[in-house]
């Protein structure tokens, strides 16, 4: 029988239609779009004798906010197999991986990640920034952060036809949406308010699910659509599955899945999901975030590049924060990660170079950075290019005040930054919103404050297009990301190394000594001149 609420709104629907004369999309009742696509899934008996279930199939994944230009394409990050096991009863899960990482740097990983009793691990190396947990554990293994665990947790309810169940038990959290048309195709829209996540569901008229949402916060796009577009349904054992699954963001793709084999109820081992004494007493003393970043957590893992930390921006078992090491006088380099971060020390304001990686180490290192200069607020913000592991945390500069300056060509993408919505984060731009000053670097500028002045060069790439590179003349110091890492980079094996030499030399500058944004310090720049000459 059709719900109170939905008789309520059909009959709102023909009081409009005698007003108006025009027919709104109106929603179908919730409950009854869940039970006819269980239906067409193989009926409600049949999903809930699914006790344990193993999938393997291939997947590769992109970011379209890594490529060249901004806005334009996608990146490619790697091509992946995997098999799952899933058992339903205890809640537990096992991918087992063979990554293979195709940008920025190929490499190979082969690891397996474990969720049971409520926490997870990683066996095996399964990314280029080892915690010292993996370090000192033989074979190597280290516990998830409980970020990673919850964004993992909801992903894989996500793929489960676990959520249609749980729809069809929870009717008292649905609610019908209104009806959205994508590509030319109707949909029927439900809102399902569950203990992980608030999902959005789309049916098409066959009566599949044909979108499982969220909406998720993206650091530069703002609140965003992410969704699992179905496809492709296949039986096996008298049940339908999406044999093919993308994943896009904001209408961007991310990652897609192509299944190629699923066993309905196979006898899992114990041990395939045995979490050891060491990884119990690890995720204990965790604390997950009052918000977590989801797309931090799921696209960076897929890149094989980041740390696996709750407080995102640094491993706590190896340093209790970001360190702060002066590398010429009032030049400050913000170590301790995975990524970098510059201030530059001015008479009267100070200029922060790149906001890496999140909100959250913007937040860290605008507090550190009030408490060693009281009376200096930040000025300006450089972004040196437009990739958003370096910029996911410029709002919250730009929300205290700084001013944005950016190579030519990425205006228009930093402006949508500064005006996305993001209701979800409800970061401190969205509370408090201001004019942001946008500046472009065609090709040089200089900041100055009648006695420390700061050149920035714009240096063509193949990692970007246009990147921008800082020299302050008075330390015979230059700040540069990506085109070359400084203590990290073997001289000389990038492409981008010797892009970056050229620039310089195009522009008849060549300091000393650089820091960036990555690497553990700074580095004199002549064994990599030396390296490129070589070749």
């Amino acid at each position: 029988m059709p719900s109170t609420l939905y008789l309520i709104r059909m009959a709102a629907a023909v009081l409009l239609v005698a007003i108006t004369g025009v027919v709104p999309a109106v929603a179908a009742d919730p409950s009854a779009l869940v039970a006819r696509a269980i239906d067409k899934l193989g009926g409600t008996k049949k999903l809930f004798d699914i006790a344990t279930l193993s999938i393997s199939g291939k997947s590769r994944h992109w970011d379209p906010q890594e490529t060249p230009e901004p806005d334009v394409g996608n990146r490619l990050g790697g091509e992946s197999r995997f098999t799952l096991s899933m058992e339903f009863a205890h809640d537990r899960a096992r991918y087992d991986w063979v990554r293979h990482r195709i940008a920025p740097m190929k490499r190979t990983f082969i690891y397996s990640e474990v969720f049971a009793d409520g926490v997870g691990y990683v066996l095996g190396q399964d990314n280029i920034v080892l915690s010292r947990q993996a370090k000192e554990t033989d074979p190597s293994l280290h516990t998830m952060s409980a970020s990673r665990v919850i964004a993992n947790r909801r992903e894989l309810h996500r793929m489960s036809p676990q959520l249609l169940r749980d729809m069809q038990g929870a009717t008292d959290r649905l609610s019908a949406l209104p009806n959205e048309t994508i590509d030319g195709k109707t949909l029927s829209v439900i809102s399902y308010k569950a203990d992980d996540a608030e999902w959005i569901a789309l049916f098409g008229d066959d009566g599949f699910p044909a979108r499982i949402r969220t909406v998720d916060a993206d650091g530069v796009w703002g609140d965003s659509n992410y969704d699992m577009i179905l496809s492709d349904w296949r039986e096996v054992g008298g049940i339908k599955f999406a044999f093919d699954q993308s994943f896009t963001l904001n209408g961007h793709e991310v990652q897609h899945i192509y299944l190629e084999d699923i066993v309905l109820n196979p006898v899992l081992g114990a041990d395939l999901f045995k979490i050891s004494d060491i990884v119990t007493a690890t995720a204990a003393k965790q604390r997950a975030p009052e918000q977590v970043n989801y797309q931090w957590m799921l696209r960076r893992a897929n890149w094989g590049s980041f740390i696996d930390s709750d407080q995102l921006a640094y491993d706590p078992a190896v340093v209790p924060g970001n360190i702060w090491t002066e590398v010429k006088p009032g030049v400050w380099h913000i170590t301790g990660g995975s990524h970098n971060t510059l201030v530059v020390e001015m008479k009267d304001y100070l200029v922060a170079f790149d906001a890496p990686i999140a909100n959250e180490m913007s937040r860290l290192t605008i507090a550190e950075a009030a408490r060693r200069f009281p009376r200096k607020p930040f000025k300006y913000l450089v972004l040196t290019h437009h990739h958003m592991d370096h910029v996911n945390g410029a709002r919250v500069f730009a929300a205290k005040g700084a001013d944005l300056i950016f190579p030519a060509g990425d205006r228009g993408y930093f402006a949508a930054q500064m005006q996305a919505p993001n209701r979800v984060r409800n970061d401190e731009l969205w509370q408090k919103p201001r004019d942001v000053g946008l500046i472009e670097v065609v090709e040089k500028m200089t900041l100055t404050d009648g006695s420390r002045q700061i050149d920035l060069y714009v240096i063509n790439s193949s990692h970007a297009k246009n990147s921008l590179v800082a020299i302050i003349p008075d330390a015979d110091f230059g700040w540069v990301v990506d085109l070359w890492s400084p203590t990290r980079d073997i001289p000389g094996a990038l492409a981008s190394h010797r892009e970056f030499v050229t620039g310089l030399r195009k522009f008849g500058v060549m300091p000393t000594l650089w820091a960036g944004g990555h690497g553990t310090g700074a580095a004199p720049v002549q064994p990599l001149v030396e390296a490129i000459e070589k070749k």
